[in-house]
């Protein structure tokens, strides 16, 4: 893919929290190109690629809108569980005359070749997943701290365990979502064949924070999780303070009613 000045939309789309690969490849009207349990690349024109990555994101460069569309509603149709809010990123990728260069906006190449472009579509679509989990995490970070807040001013605890526990399990979740699924600290294999395209790669990577935006998540979901498992301490404990103070009152009761009967 070379020739004169052009440029190029890339488009991610974060729909699913995953996607099996292997469920979905007959169901895009795309040539597959390549395909693995993380990842299916296909191609719909000269210049128009599509890769589906198995952390939930897709990646659209230079298809038209109308065939966006129509593919996104056929995943969604296949895959189901679509995420209540999906995030998005979009990317400009220039080719021409002139040095690699990647900008917060653009990147401009001399040459695009399908290494390049699957470089790119990781970043792109790590950055989009990843907004999804930052949106997600400062959620729940919000409900946490209304509780602390809560406990701080009036000493007031949650009245049940129930929603604690749920934000336990969903904090865990997303951890489990993003290392297991995002793998954002994993370089591709291309990174691997020259010099150039490890630069190229970490160069993308710096221009989107993914590693500095991974380990801010991670801070934050461990600080969810501690502040939520302190206030379940707290409930359980109150509750079972609550259980003996009733069974002594039960005890004294007995106690009462076996000295002063109530019918002689």
């Amino acid at each position: 893919m070379a020739g004169t000045a052009a440029g190029f939309t890339v488009q991610a789309i974060n729909l699913f929290e995953s996607i099996n690969i292997k469920g979905i490849r007959s169901v895009l009207a795309g040539k597959v190109i390549d395909s693995s349990p993380q990842e299916l690349r296909l191609q719909y024109g000269e210049n128009s690629y599509l890769f589906v990555f198995r952390f939930g994101c897709i990646v659209f460069f230079n298809m038209a809108n109308a065939e966006i569309e129509r593919e996104v509603e056929k995943l969604k149709q296949t895959v189901g569980n679509v995420l209540p809010q999906p995030t998005s990123e979009t990317y400009q990728v220039n080719v021409g005359e002139f040095p690699l260069r990647v900008e917060f906006e653009y990147v401009e190449l001399k040459k695009l070749t399908l290494d390049h472009l699957r470089l790119i579509a990781v970043s792109v679509g790590q950055s989009a997943a990843l907004e999804y989990f930052e949106v997600e995490t400062d959620r729940m970070l919000g409900v946490t701290a209304k509780y602390m807040q809560t406990l701080a001013k009036a000493g007031v605890l949650p009245a049940q365990t129930k929603k604690l526990m749920s934000l336990i399990g969903s904090t865990a979740s997303t951890r489990q979502n993003i290392v297991s699924n995002l793998a954002i600290l994993d370089p591709p294999d291309e990174t691997w064949k020259s010099k150039e395209f490890e630069l190229f790669f970490r160069e993308l990577q710096q221009n989107f924070d993914i590693e500095v935006r991974f380990r801010t998540l991670d801070r934050k979901l461990s600080l969810i999780q501690n502040n939520i498992e302190l206030l379940a301490d707290l409930v359980a404990t109150r509750k079972g303070h609550i259980l003996e103070t009733l069974i002594i009152v039960l005890i004294v009761a007995e106690i009462i009613l076996a000295f002063f009967p109530l019918h002689k």
